[in-house]
Formats: C-alpha cells, structure tokens, sequence
C-alpha cells in the first residue's frame, strides 16, 4: 500500500511539473505556487527529503523570477526542474515495480499455502 501512495503522490508532483512548463516558468500563478509548496510538505512525509529540498528550491526560484522585470537566463532554473522530472519519473517507475513484486510475492505466498 505505502508504494501505491507514493506513486500517486509522485504522479501528483508529475502533473504539477506539467503545468509550470505549461506556463514556461515565468508568471507562475500564485494557485501553482502554492500547490508546489503543498507538494513539497507531502513529499517530505514520504520521507523524500531530497524532492522536497528540490521542490523548495524551484518554489524560491519561481518566486525570485516573478519580481524581475527583465528577461534572464533561467539554466539553473531549468537545469533543476529536470533533475526533480527525471528524479520524479524514476520514482514512478520504481514504486511500479516496487508494487508489482508485492503483488507477485503476495500470489506466490498464497499458492504456497
């Protein structure tokens, strides 16, 4: 069951991800934001203490960008948005596979019995 939240959790912050490069990481909405901050105290109750540093990062990011008036570079900015997808999409796929061998474990102890 704990793999199964993860994974819902994960594929909630996956959504999340989607709409702020929907928006081009600039003029974030203030409802974004705010999800993000959300996201970040789930996912630190999760015991992803890494995605949730990140997330807080990209939130103090987003929020630094929407004060400036002039257009300027965003790589770090964008460089970590992609570690938290690519740290986000592993983690979908490990809790997956995670549930899955659960599942077999639990059919296999099963037809034991």
């Amino acid at each position: 069951m704990k793999e199964q939240k993860i994974r819902k959790e994960l594929t909630q912050v996956r959504e999340l991800l989607a709409d702020l490069f929907q928006s081009g990481l600039t003029n974030i909405p203030e409802s974004l934001v705010a999800r993000l901050s959300q996201e970040e105290t789930f996912v630190r109750q999760y015991g992803m203490e890494w995605l949730s540093d990140r997330l807080h990062e990209l939130t103090e990011g987003l929020k630094a960008r929407r004060h400036i008036f002039e257009d300027i570079n965003a790589d770090e900015l964008v460089a970590l948005f992609c570690r938290i997808e690519g740290f986000v999409e592993e983690g979908i796929r490990q809790s997956s596979l995670d549930e899955a061998g659960i599942r077999i474990g639990q059919k296999d102890w099963k037809q034991e019995e």
